[in-house]
C-alpha cells in the first residue's frame, strides 16, 4: 500500500509533537512560512468547554520538526525570524503559587534558541523617551504586536493611562536579537521546560 506523502508527514509531525509536549491530541498545522509551523492542540472534556494551545514549531524536513515553544500567545514570522509572546515562570516563584507565570516577548531565528527581547526593547524605548527604565521594567508587559509598513509595532501595557508603543524595523529587530544573544544567559523555564536566552538587567544600572 502506498501512503500519501502529506499524510505520512502530518502523522510523523503529530507523533513527534505528542512526544515533545506531552499532549495526547493530534494537532492541526498552519504553515507560517520560513519553515515555521503553528501547531494547534484542541482539548475537549465532558464537563469543560474546548480549549486550544498554539505551539510554535520549526520544520527541519518533511518528516521532522522541533518545538520552539509549546504554548504561545500569537506569532509573526517573516525574514527568517519569528516573533511571539509566551508565558514564562516567575523568578523567584511566589511561595503560595510556584507555577505563576507572566507574559514575555520573544524572537527566534530557528534552529537557534529563542531570545527574550522584552527588556532590550523596553530599554531602547526608555532611551528614546527619557522615561525611567527601572520603573518601566516594574510596570510594562507586552500586550500586542503587529506588522505595519515593513516594521513591527509593539504595544506594552503599563497599568496606567500611558501605554508604551515601540516601532522597530527588521534591521533594528535583528540588532536587538544580536544584543540579547551576545550579552544574555541561557535559561530553562521551569513550567514549560523550554530553554531560551535572556539579558539580565539591573534596573538601577543603565547600559
Amino acid at each position: 500500500m502506498k501512503l500519501d506523502n502529506k499524510l505520512v508527514c502530518h502523522f510523523s509531525l503529530a507523533i513527534l509533537c505528542v512526544s515533545l509536549t506531552g499532549c495526547g491530541t493530534i494537532p492541526s498545522y498552519e504553515d507560517l512560512g520560513n519553515r515555521y509551523v503553528e501547531a494547534t492542540y484542541t482539548s475537549t472534556g465532558l464537563w469543560e468547554p474546548s480549549g486550544h494551545r498554539f505551539a510554535l514549531c520549526y520544520k527541519h524536513s518533511d518528516f521532522w520538526h522541533s518545538t520552539i515553544w509549546p504554548d504561545t500567545l500569537g506569532i509573526i514570522a517573516t525574514n527568517g525570524i519569528a516573533i511571539f509572546s509566551a508565558f514564562v515562570a516567575d523568578d523567584p516563584p511566589p511561595p503560595d503559587w510556584p507555577r505563576a507565570t507572566h507574559s514575555r516577548l520573544f524572537a527566534v531565528k530557528a534552529p537557534e534558541l529563542p531570545l527574550d527581547i522584552t527588556d532590550e526593547v523596553l530599554w531602547r524605548w526608555s532611551k528614546q523617551s527619557g522615561e525611567d527604565f527601572a520603573k518601566i521594567l516594574r510596570t510594562a508587559s507586552i500586550a500586542n504586536w503587529e506588522q505595519k509598513n515593513g516594521a513591527v509595532e509593539f504595544l506594552f501595557a503599563t497599568g496606567t493611562h500611558k501605554d508604551i508603543i515601540m516601532r522597530l524595523d527588521w534591521n533594528q529587530i535583528s540588532d536587538v536579537m544580536r544584543e540579547v544573544k551576545e550579552k544574555g544567559v541561557v535559561r530553562k523555564d521551569r513550567v514549560q521546560g523550554t530553554r531560551y536566552i535572556e539579558i539580565v538587567f539591573k534596573p538601577e544600572v543603565q547600559k
